[in-house]
Protein backbone atom coordinates (compact mmCIF):
# COMPACT_ATOMS: atom_id res chain seq x y z
CA UNK A 1 0.00 0.00 0.00
CA UNK A 2 2.90 2.31 0.86
CA UNK A 3 4.21 1.56 -2.85
CA UNK A 4 0.95 2.94 -4.19
CA UNK A 5 0.45 5.86 -1.95
CA UNK A 6 4.16 7.60 -2.72
CA UNK A 7 3.47 6.24 -6.74
CA UNK A 8 0.22 8.32 -7.09
CA UNK A 9 1.92 11.15 -5.05
CA UNK A 10 5.03 11.10 -7.49
CA UNK A 11 3.02 11.03 -10.57
CA UNK A 12 0.67 14.11 -9.36
CA UNK A 13 3.63 16.05 -8.18
CA UNK A 14 5.23 15.27 -11.12
CA UNK A 15 1.86 16.52 -13.14
CA UNK A 16 2.41 19.46 -11.51
CA UNK A 17 6.39 20.21 -12.48
CA UNK A 18 5.11 19.72 -16.33
CA UNK A 19 2.70 22.56 -16.31
CA UNK A 20 5.24 24.80 -13.79
CA UNK A 21 8.20 24.33 -16.29
CA UNK A 22 5.23 24.74 -18.94
CA UNK A 23 4.72 28.22 -17.38
CA UNK A 24 8.05 29.36 -16.31
CA UNK A 25 9.27 28.88 -19.59
CA UNK A 26 7.10 31.91 -20.70
CA UNK A 27 7.31 33.96 -17.31
CA UNK A 28 11.14 33.31 -16.19
CA UNK A 29 13.89 34.80 -18.90
CA UNK A 30 16.13 32.73 -16.76
CA UNK A 31 13.54 29.38 -18.05
CA UNK A 32 13.20 30.75 -21.21
CA UNK A 33 16.51 31.05 -22.26
CA UNK A 34 17.65 27.64 -20.43
CA UNK A 35 14.70 26.29 -22.41
CA UNK A 36 15.60 27.91 -25.93
CA UNK A 37 18.85 25.78 -25.95
CA UNK A 38 17.10 22.85 -27.04
CA UNK A 39 16.15 21.96 -30.33
CA UNK A 40 12.96 21.83 -31.82
CA UNK A 41 10.91 18.46 -31.31
CA UNK A 42 13.58 17.76 -28.41
CA UNK A 43 11.66 15.25 -26.43
CA UNK A 44 12.03 14.20 -22.40
CA UNK A 45 10.87 11.67 -20.81
CA UNK A 46 10.54 11.29 -16.91
CA UNK A 47 9.95 7.92 -15.57
CA UNK A 48 9.35 7.02 -11.94
CA UNK A 49 10.38 3.95 -12.04
CA UNK A 50 11.83 0.37 -14.27
CA UNK A 51 7.88 -0.01 -15.17
CA UNK A 52 8.10 3.71 -17.25
CA UNK A 53 5.42 5.48 -15.87
CA UNK A 54 6.09 9.17 -15.83
CA UNK A 55 5.66 11.95 -17.79
CA UNK A 56 7.23 12.91 -21.85
CA UNK A 57 7.51 16.39 -23.16
CA UNK A 58 8.45 17.91 -26.26
CA UNK A 59 9.48 21.21 -27.44
CA UNK A 60 6.66 22.36 -29.86
CA UNK A 61 6.51 25.27 -32.02
CA UNK A 62 8.58 26.97 -29.15
CA UNK A 63 6.15 25.42 -26.15
CA UNK A 64 6.52 22.42 -23.99
CA UNK A 65 3.72 19.99 -24.69
CA UNK A 66 2.91 16.60 -22.75
CA UNK A 67 2.57 13.60 -25.37
CA UNK A 68 1.88 9.98 -24.79
CA UNK A 69 4.10 8.02 -26.60
CA UNK A 70 7.65 8.45 -28.01
CA UNK A 71 9.77 6.30 -29.48
CA UNK A 72 13.82 7.75 -28.98
CA UNK A 73 13.05 10.45 -26.92
CA UNK A 74 16.28 12.69 -26.70
CA UNK A 75 16.60 12.72 -23.07
CA UNK A 76 15.21 10.50 -20.53
CA UNK A 77 16.00 10.37 -16.05
CA UNK A 78 14.84 7.39 -14.87
CA UNK A 79 14.37 7.13 -10.74
CA UNK A 80 15.21 3.97 -10.33
CA UNK A 81 13.05 3.08 -7.70
CA UNK A 82 9.72 4.71 -6.83
CA UNK A 83 11.15 5.70 -3.44
CA UNK A 84 14.23 7.79 -4.70
CA UNK A 85 11.36 9.67 -7.24
CA UNK A 86 9.74 10.16 -3.85
CA UNK A 87 12.67 11.92 -1.93
CA UNK A 88 12.78 14.27 -4.80
CA UNK A 89 9.15 15.09 -5.71
CA UNK A 90 8.55 15.93 -2.02
CA UNK A 91 11.64 17.76 -1.59
CA UNK A 92 13.50 15.55 1.10
CA UNK A 93 16.08 15.69 -1.88
CA UNK A 94 17.51 17.68 -4.60
CA UNK A 95 17.85 16.00 -8.00
CA UNK A 96 21.60 17.08 -8.20
CA UNK A 97 22.11 14.66 -4.93
CA UNK A 98 19.84 11.52 -6.65
CA UNK A 99 22.21 11.87 -9.17
CA UNK A 100 25.29 11.85 -7.30
CA UNK A 101 23.84 9.35 -5.28
CA UNK A 102 23.20 7.17 -8.67
CA UNK A 103 19.26 7.20 -7.49
CA UNK A 104 18.38 8.26 -11.72
CA UNK A 105 19.89 7.07 -14.63
CA UNK A 106 20.47 9.16 -17.42
CA UNK A 107 20.15 8.28 -21.10
CA UNK A 108 20.90 11.28 -23.41
CA UNK A 109 23.39 14.10 -23.53
CA UNK A 110 24.85 15.19 -20.50
CA UNK A 111 24.77 18.89 -21.33
CA UNK A 112 21.00 18.41 -21.81
CA UNK A 113 21.14 16.91 -18.72
CA UNK A 114 22.30 19.41 -17.02
CA UNK A 115 20.08 22.50 -18.88
CA UNK A 116 17.45 20.17 -17.21
CA UNK A 117 18.59 20.06 -13.79
CA UNK A 118 19.24 23.98 -14.08
CA UNK A 119 15.32 24.36 -15.02
CA UNK A 120 14.04 21.62 -12.61
CA UNK A 121 16.19 23.98 -9.77
CA UNK A 122 14.60 27.13 -10.78
CA UNK A 123 11.28 25.43 -10.50
CA UNK A 124 11.60 23.61 -7.33
CA UNK A 125 12.47 27.93 -5.85
CA UNK A 126 9.47 28.61 -7.50
CA UNK A 127 7.15 24.75 -5.80
CA UNK A 128 8.82 24.65 -2.45
CA UNK A 129 9.11 26.77 0.68
CA UNK A 130 12.12 28.18 1.09
CA UNK A 131 12.96 26.54 4.23
CA UNK A 132 12.92 23.12 1.80
CA UNK A 133 14.47 24.76 -1.36
CA UNK A 134 17.63 26.07 1.38
CA UNK A 135 18.01 22.32 2.43
CA UNK A 136 17.99 20.89 -1.41
CA UNK A 137 19.49 23.28 -4.13
CA UNK A 138 23.26 24.52 -3.27
CA UNK A 139 22.03 28.32 -4.02
CA UNK A 140 18.76 29.22 -3.81
CA UNK A 141 17.61 30.94 -7.47
CA UNK A 142 16.09 34.56 -7.01
CA UNK A 143 12.35 34.46 -8.28
CA UNK A 144 10.83 36.54 -10.80
CA UNK A 145 7.33 36.16 -10.20
CA UNK A 146 5.17 35.81 -7.24
CA UNK A 147 5.07 32.04 -6.03
CA UNK A 148 0.91 32.80 -5.85
CA UNK A 149 0.75 33.75 -9.33
CA UNK A 150 2.93 30.95 -10.55
CA UNK A 151 0.63 28.58 -8.58
CA UNK A 152 -2.56 30.26 -9.96
CA UNK A 153 -1.32 29.59 -13.31
CA UNK A 154 -0.14 26.35 -12.60
CA UNK A 155 -3.69 25.03 -11.00
CA UNK A 156 -6.12 27.38 -13.54
CA UNK A 157 -4.49 26.81 -16.80
CA UNK A 158 -2.17 28.51 -18.57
Amino acid sequence: MKTYIKTITCKLILRVLYRALKVLAYKDSRIRHEFGSFREGFTIRITLSEQGEGVIMRKERGKLVMISEVEGEDLELRFKSIDSAFLVFTGMMGISRAYAEHRISVKGDIGDTMTLVRIIDIAEAYLFPRIMTRRILRSVPMKERSTISVYRMVLLGF
